[in-house]
């Protein structure tokens, strides 16, 4: 073994939005995230990052920081960087901590690139990639808000919207009429109900949606598979599943039973390397699959940025890499741009993304 991991350091940031963000049921002046840098003994630095996202614990930095000082430092101590399969075989010792591992596994990827001098996106077979269209989301506490919010990033160049649906009534009906007529026929739309709708106002109110040309409707309502998939077929506008899809197991059950016509994918939950298995069932399938936000710093988007960047199947939908943008504040020593409408992969080693050591320190969490 020619190298070897030897520090494993994870940092908790808290990193502020530029102005206050709607969410399902709080509105956030910040996220917090959780930073991994993997150093070799010979120098060589992965890096990933993961949200923290509210009523998630093991997404938590502090969990985080707890799971890896008891768990995964021990395991990932003086380990082969380049034997990712034997790595990850390692952390299923332990019972749990998907998010961690898929942190682990991210910054892998970062690690491995670096090491060979290849972007990753490389690493993974793709050619040269064209720049990323981005799907934009919209946030809003009223109705006139996420109205604006539609206009002001589709004369930005961007076309593709995905609209959260939080309401569960026929407010959200007219919420996506209004934005199609502002925007018109050529934008790509799509909206998310978080699981806000009971089973029963999905029924009523979701078939009502399709006269707006949206191209799928994620998450409409928790339920079994099993009844999922009949609600999936009876419904005129495909159903995107996000929320449950922590694993390629689950990911394959959904889309047998067909209670499923496309898949957000999720590195947060999946990291990379399951990611890609999870996609390539989605082509056995026949289905979509579009890269989807975990609410990510510049760190993840371009780790994002790699995968979509890799696989051609996944070409065909825009991506949702864009939420750095309402940061106040990040990490990275070259920040992302959207620039009509899509982001440049970076062609660096790795995922492309270096630390800016001052903003490190000025964003970490204390304590």
């Amino acid at each position: 073994m020619s190298d070897a991991l030897a520090r494993v350091e994870l940092f908790a940031l808290d990193l502020p939005y530029q102005s206050k963000v709607q969410f399902r049921s709080s509105q956030g002046a910040g996220g917090t995230y959780a930073l991994l840098r993997l150093t070799t003994r010979d120098g060589a630095v992965g890096i990933a990052e993961v949200t923290g996202i509210p009523n998630v614990p093991d997404s938590d930095p502090v969990v985080l920081a707890a799971q890896f000082d008891r768990f995964f430092r021990p395991l990932l101590a003086g380990a082969d960087p380049l034997d990712h399969s034997g790595v990850l075989a390692a952390l299923e010792r332990v019972r749990g901590g998907a998010i961690a591992k898929a942190l682990i596994d991210t910054a892998l990827w970062d690690l491995r690139g670096r090491i060979f001098g290849a972007p990753v996106w490389r690493l993974l077979g793709g050619s040269p990639p064209a720049p990323v269209p981005v799907t934009a989301i919209l946030f809003g506490d009223t109705a006139a808000a996420m109205l604006e919010d539609a206009e002001r990033t589709v004369a930005r160049g961007i076309r593709a919207l995905k609209v959260k649906l939080w309401r569960h009534s026929i407010d959200d009906v007219y919420l996506i009429r209004d934005i199609r007529a502002a925007v018109g026929d050529d934008i790509l739309i799509y909206a998310d109900a978080n699981h806000a709708y009971s089973e029963g106002e999905a029924r009523a109110l979701l078939p009502q949606l399709a006269a707006y040309g949206l191209a799928f409707i994620e998450d409409p309502c928790s339920l079994p598979a099993e009844r999922l998939a009949l609600l999936s077929r009876e419904l005129p506008i495909p159903i995107l599943g996000e929320i449950p899809i922590d694993s390629l197991a689950t990911a394959q059950r959904y889309i047998e039973l067909q209670a499923v016509g496309a898949l957000s994918l999720h590195l947060r939950r999946t990291g990379v390397t399951e990611t890609l298995k999870i996609v390539a069932s989605c082509e056995a399938a026949g289905l979509p699959a579009i890269v989807g936000t975990d609410l990510e710093a510049g760190i993840g988007a371009l780790a994002r940025l790699h995968v979509r960047a890799s696989i051609p199947s996944l070409a065909a939908w825009p991506s949702e890499i864009q939420f750095f943008e309402r940061l106040a504040g990040d990490v990275l020593a070259e920040p992302l741009a959207v620039v009509d409408g899509a982001i440049a992969v970076p062609d660096r080693p790795g995922f492309g993304a270096s630390i800016d050591a001052t903003k490190l320190e000025r964003y970490r969490a204390n304590g």
